[in-house]
């Protein structure tokens, strides 16, 4: 039987937004409650736990935990956004399992602009944007129309009807009322208008698993009204845009065509990144055997000192030599389960 914690932030207050805002916390409230009823219905010990909203306290709930994995649904600490990395980070200094992806990918994503610009990088399209911190930055060769949402949340937090902007003025108004109410960048990017596919992969014994594709069906949206997930879509069940984003099995895939370019630049894409993979690769195991060679050098010092009955470090050299160094566990479900999530994205795709 396996031990499971499901920790979850039950935060009270929010560090920005709007009151609508903490609907999307509370969803994760229920959320949590589904899981651990669903472990416990596959046999699993699982335990409930909201993370304490005081930073301070966070060492001593993390160290307290008697368990085999965590399963973290963790989005914040004390209602804000910046610290999901945090408990992930706090579990990875107490050696705890747990699922989700690891901090330094957590803040990677957090930050929209840092991670388009790791994309762009890597050889994958994404719409040119600006960042705007003070609301005056200029514009450059943006193309309008665009979409403007804060640079750092997630749950269409702050996304609108209103958020995509077909000129200007509408394009300066939106960044002074995400400046205003999200106390955060605004980042603006050029409206990618098309169908929107959500992928799922699972990583597995056989390898990488495609989950069934869905799609949300923009069929009922009125001609002005811009064919996006709004926060109210998402989360306000009693709203307009509710009722009209529905999500539906993708379909005709095969007959989905961008421009003529398109195959050519996802197979430049494609090469890219293996390439980089391999550059990659090569590093990694040139500094695997920089560091084996290190190793070995110094325990080969460590027994000729030992032998000449030499003490280093308050212990004599023999004894330094022979220590070995502990092994550090894994920080996965530990093959619990045999399947763990690996990605999900987004497609977009232009009419």
């Amino acid at each position: 039987m396996t031990r499971v914690a499901v920790v979850f932030n039950d935060d009270l207050r929010l560090v920005a937004g709007n009151a609508q805002d903490a609907l999307a916390v509370q969803g994760v409230v229920s959320c949590a409650r589904a899981v651990t009823d669903a472990l416990r219905t596959r046999g699993h010990a699982a335990s409930l736990h909201a993370l304490p909203m005081e930073r301070r306290e966070i060492g001593a709930f993390v160290e307290a935990l008697d368990v085999d994995v965590v399963f973290n649904l963790v989005e914040a600490i004390g209602g804000d956004a910046r610290l999901e990395p945090a408990f992930a980070w706090a579990c990875e200094l107490r050696a705890l399992a747990y699922t989700g992806s690891p901090p330094r990918a957590m803040t990677l994503c957090l930050e929209k602009p840092l991670a388009q610009a790791i994309l762009s990088a890597n050889g994958i399209p994404v719409p040119r944007h600006v960042v705007m911190e003070r609301g005056d930055e200029p514009l450059g060769d943006l193309r309008l129309p665009a979409i403007v949402k804060p640079s750092r949340e997630d749950a269409s937090h702050g996304i609108e009807s209103a958020s995509v902007v077909r000129d200007e003025t509408a394009l300066l108004a939106r960044v002074a009322h995400v400046l205003e109410h999200y106390a955060q960048p605004a980042i603006v990017e050029e409206f990618v208008d098309g169908r929107e596919i959500n992928v799922a992969l699972l990583a597995g014994p056989n390898g990488l698993e495609v989950l069934p594709l869905s799609e949300i069906d923009y069929r009922g949206f009125p001609p002005d009204m811009p064919r996006i997930v709004s926060y109210a879509g998402k989360w306000i069940e009693t709203s307009r845009d509710w009722a009209l984003t529905q999500v539906v099995a993708a379909a005709d895939l095969a007959a989905t065509t961008r421009d003529d370019s398109s195959p050519d630049r996802i197979d430049r894409a494609a090469s890219l990144r293996g390439a980089r993979l391999e550059r990659l690769r090569a590093r990694r195991h040139a500094a695997r055997r920089a560091r084996r060679a290190v190793r070995d050098r110094r325990e080969s010092e460590s027994r000729h000192l030992a032998g000449r009955g030499l003490r280093v470090g308050g212990r004599t050299c023999g004894a330094h030599a022979r220590g070995r160094r502990r092994a550090h566990p894994r920080l996965d479900l530990l093959n619990r389960p045999k399947r763990r999530v690996v990605a999900e994205f987004v497609l977009f795709t232009s009419p």
